[in-house]
């Protein structure tokens, strides 16, 4: 079984593999992926577009072999304070596509994918990638998140609404709330996706979280659910990913594009 951790700019790489490190805790047997995806349009079978758009992004952020070079050495910087007896480490570097890469890599095999919320092109495809195409659950990391002295996910917040995408997520997240001390299951009242009965949403019988159904504000949804689990001191706040006209809401927005503006520590998101 593998966790498959994206890396997308050699600043996000520590939040990357720390995820991925406490991810693989709640795993038996559990090793590491680092998939380095170099994305060089002089290798790319690619409209003239996207290649143009791939030279003009040198630019500004350096070649992708100068790219690779500064991802490789972030990941051997990683390793180099890595617990010889933790879960094994694997290096990957593919040349290609972002979106294609990322579900090529995906194998069945593949338990979760790790994707850093970084604000360039290969971040985002990789997200869009693992969200819709992998069918995998994904961690997003925010770039600058690190673990410190965590050794697992200890305390799982947990956004409840009555929703089949929802109860999804809490399905494809059940390892991690099992290894978990702690899970807070919040429920925004007032919405028209949340009943009166938390408990009612809630899909795993033999997995019983803290109920806590919070007042509306006039903050948005997203911004809410974070601050609530920030206030719990929650390590992972688990998410249903555009569960309803996804394509317009990735374009367009919506509660799960909120969330990823607003996050300042690892969603797990299911689609």
């Amino acid at each position: 079984m593998r966790i498959l951790a994206v890396m997308t700019s050699a600043a996000s790489v520590p939040a990357a593999l720390d995820a991925a490190a406490l991810a693989a805790s709640a795993l038996a047997g559990a090793s590491i992926e680092a998939l380095d995806v170099v994305v060089d349009p002089g290798h790319m079978m690619a409209s003239s577009e996207e290649v143009s758009i791939q030279q003009l992004r040198a630019l500004r952020e350096g070649s992708a072999q100068e790219r690779a070079q500064a991802v490789r050495a972030a990941f051997d910087g990683w390793m180099a304070g890595r617990d010889p007896g933790a879960a094994p480490v694997l290096w990957r570097s593919v040349t290609g596509a972002e979106t294609d890469s990322v579900v090529g890599e995906a194998a069945p095999d593949v338990a979760l994918m790790v994707v850093p919320h970084d604000a360039n092109m290969d971040a985002s495809d990789a997200l869009h990638a693992a969200i819709f195409a992998t069918g995998k659950p994904v961690i997003l990391v925010p770039p600058t998140w690190r673990a410190n002295a965590r050794t697992h996910f200890a305390h799982i917040a947990v956004g409840l609404i009555d929703d089949d995408t929802m109860r999804r997520a809490i399905i494809a997240a059940e390892p991690w709330l099992r290894g978990a001390g702690r899970i807070s299951a919040i429920s925004i009242e007032g919405g028209s996706n949340v009943t009166a009965d938390p408990a009612a949403m809630w899909p795993l019988a033999t997995i019983a979280p803290d109920f806590l159904k919070v007042p509306p504000t006039d903050e948005p949804t997203a911004t809410r659910l974070v601050r609530e689990a920030d206030q719990l001191d929650a390590d992972l706040l688990v998410a249903g990913a555009y569960g309803h006209m996804e394509l317009m809401e990735w374009l367009f927005g919506g509660v799960t594009r909120e969330l990823l503006q607003v996050a300042d520590l690892p969603l797990l998101l299911a689609h």
